[in-house]
């Protein structure tokens, strides 16, 4: 669970939250409905570690998030999605989120010759991983498909 508590963030003079509460249950996929203006970017960009807050809370499973990088966040299951899909068209929907998790072992020289296990193992569980993020997001099927060839609507669940 994700729970935000009396969260603010201030831009100069200008608060773009102000004392923000809400909890996201586990396993859920949330939306946040406001008019243009609301501070709705803001405080998702607070809770996934892009902004800081100006003060409040942000904790998950009990622990406390706030102020953690995107990447810290990203190790432990948050990640902020944008509205906008970029994915890497002439590969696969699987291949696209095998793409995900930066620092790689076969990202390095080193490794690519002297690492090759390693590489493997850390591949294998990357396509477990995929096939486990397809399945929660109900698009399975499209595991093989050209990630260039999804529907809108498709590409923002990848």
């Amino acid at each position: 669970m994700i729970r935000v508590e009396n969260l603010h963030k201030q831009f100069g003079g200008f608060r773009a939250v102000d004392g923000a509460s809400l909890e996201i249950a586990t396993g859920s996929i949330t939306g946040l409905i406001g008019p243009n203006g609301a501070g709705k970017s803001t405080l998702f960009n607070v809770i996934a570690g892009v902004h800081t807050p100006t003060s409040g809370k942000v904790t998950m499973d009990g622990e406390d998030i706030t102020g953690l990088a995107p990447h810290q966040l990203f190790h432990k299951g948050l990640l902020r999605t944008f509205q906008i899909a970029h994915e890497f068209p002439s590969m696969t929907v699987r291949e696209n989120l095998m793409m995900v998790p930066g620092g790689q072992s076969g990202e390095t020289l080193w490794n690519t010759w002297f690492g090759r296990g390693r590489i493997a193992r850390q591949e294998a569980d990357l396509l477990k991983k995929a096939d486990e993020v397809l399945d929660f997001l109900t698009i399975s099927h499209l595991r093989d498909e050209k990630a260039g060839n999804l529907s809108g609507g498709q590409k923002k669940l990848l």
